[in-house]
């Protein structure tokens, strides 16, 4: 947010400006505005601590906040999804931390947000509320957990350097450019007298500065990673897992075994080739901004079978033994009809581009010859990436190549199935099944697409006789739904 405030002050200034004198300049202006930023804060957090209030009642959270336009709200424990303890370097010097709760019902923003508690309040809050077990809240004695994961060293690092962090390489980037284009019309001693000292000895041109802010904007993606999972560990209960990380801003986060909605384990090429993997669960009231958060964390960086296991452990199924079924040969066919005609689209494209745009004429139209012939590569590698399985009670669905996504859905948080076939489909007798759960609100949700018509049709089929079952049950204590989905090997 300050380097993207950096850059709109520069282009307003107007100028121009390059090397050295681009650095100094972000730099004055972010010092500039993270002090006058502090000063609001300061004002705006007051005002609002002053007319915030929370109660705790037996079986509800009742909070009173807002200075123009006051309001009372009620959040029943029951529905509390998930609840996170955190607490910053400041908030550390005066035993302060803050909790935050979140429910299915606003997944952009946590539904009740208390700053400025003492820290052993916060986590009596944390516990009492209930949010992650259904032991007895009113038991003094928080409940037993046993470290189950530990974030090693050098897994940390590896979790911060194998990533490419585009947000702070674009917000890196788009101050350079800035600050190269516009220009302050005036120009403090303090920094002149920087600037002169640096170009003596670090003369740079535009093209060495962008590979260098690229490079710095990735360090600061590595660093802001590592800061944010640093010391993490995982802890267990009977029904419950709590995380805990952070050097800075240190986060305590518990999660109730029965509020997961699905799974996820992710490796992009450098974690297979190191034998890593990530694992993380979603819930019905992640807040985090999509689509980069899922994204409650079991394992930021793991051995892959370590992995695997704390997987197994959240959603309490075994997968050792599944095997995941591959999309049909015919898909595969599609896919490399798919991409000749993207590339032949091209082609044609740049060729009548050239015609009337001279800048364009620098793409040889010869570099399409080799993209067409790699067509049936391309479409294997993405057909031999993707696969699912149908289990009991599960959906394990696996696609990408870059960052390989395997997702394991209880069929019991499945909302919505959506069962879809194109006019190309159809001519090979396919169809793509989109599987929406309650912690995706503004994702596509996980698409199989590519599969056997009648799969998809079986799949449908078996989770509206689920739903009937369920209704079933709730009139008669006496049936017990034994059926299941047929595993697909």
């Amino acid at each position: 947010m300050f380097a993207t405030l950096a850059v709109m002050l520069t282009i307003f200034d107007g100028g121009s400006v390059f090397g050295i004198d681009a650095i100094v300049s972000v730099v004055l202006r972010l010092v500039l505005i993270a002090v006058v930023f502090g000063l609001f804060q300061l004002a705006i957090e007051s005002v609002r601590w002053w007319h915030y209030e929370l109660t705790l009642e037996e079986e509800s959270l009742v909070v009173r906040s807002g200075i123009l336009r006051p309001k009372r709200r009620t959040i029943p424990v029951s529905r509390i999804q998930q609840s996170t303890v955190s607490t910053t370097t400041v908030s550390r010097l005066f035993g302060l931390a803050a909790l935050e709760c979140e429910t299915a019902g606003n997944p952009d923003e946590p539904d009740l947000s208390m700053r400025y508690l003492e820290r052993a309040d916060a986590d009596d809050l944390q516990r009492r509320i209930g949010s992650v077990t259904e032991v007895d809240t009113t038991s003094s004695e928080p409940p037993e957990r046993h470290r189950v994961f530990t974030l090693r060293p050098r897994e940390l690092v590896l979790y911060g350097v194998t990533r490419i962090h585009p947000k702070t390489i674009l917000l890196a980037v788009l101050a350079w450019v800035g600050t190269t284009y516009f220009e302050a019309d005036a120009i403090t001693d303090l920094q002149t007298i920087v600037i002169t000292a640096l170009e003596d000895l670090l003369p740079l041109s535009p093209a060495v500065m962008l590979v260098l802010i690229v490079l710095a904007g990735w360090l600061l993606g590595v660093g802001l990673a590592i800061e944010r999972m640093g010391n993490f560990r995982l802890s267990a209960g009977e029904d419950s897992f709590r995380r805990r990380h952070g050097f800075v801003r240190t986060t305590d986060a518990d999660v109730s075994s029965d509020r997961i909605q699905l799974a996820r384990v992710r490796s992009n090429p450098l974690h297979r080739l190191l034998g890593l993997a990530q694992a993380d669960v979603g819930t019905a009231g992640l807040s985090e901004p999509i689509p980069f958060g899922l994204q409650w964390p079991l394992a930021p960086l793991a051995r892959r079978d370590v992995a695997w296991e704390l997987l197994e452990r959240a959603i309490g199924v075994d997968l050792s033994t599944v095997q995941l079924q591959s999309l049909p040969t015919r898909a595969r066919r599609r896919y490399a009809v798919r991409y000749a005609l993207g590339v032949v689209v091209l082609a044609v494209g740049t060729a009548i581009a050239q015609q009337f745009v001279p800048a364009t004429r620098a793409i040889p139209l010869p570099l399409f010859v080799p993209l067409l012939v790699l067509s049936p590569l391309a479409a294997h590698v993405t057909w031999s990436h993707r696969g699912y399985a149908l289990l009991d009670d599960h959906i394990v669905v696996r696609r990408g190549f870059w960052t390989r996504r395997t997702y394991v859905v209880p069929a019991d948080t499945i909302q919505n199935l959506t069962v879809s076939q194109s006019p190309f489909q159809r001519r090979i007798d396919l169809v793509s099944v989109r599987l929406d759960v309650a912690s995706m609100p503004f994702l596509p949700g996980v698409p199989l697409p590519d599969i056997d018509a009648s799969v998809g049709g079986r799949l449908q089929h078996r989770l509206l006789e689920d739903d009937s079952d369920d209704e079933f049950a709730e009139t008669t204590s006496e049936y017990d739904d034994g059926s299941s989905i047929p595993s697909e090997t």
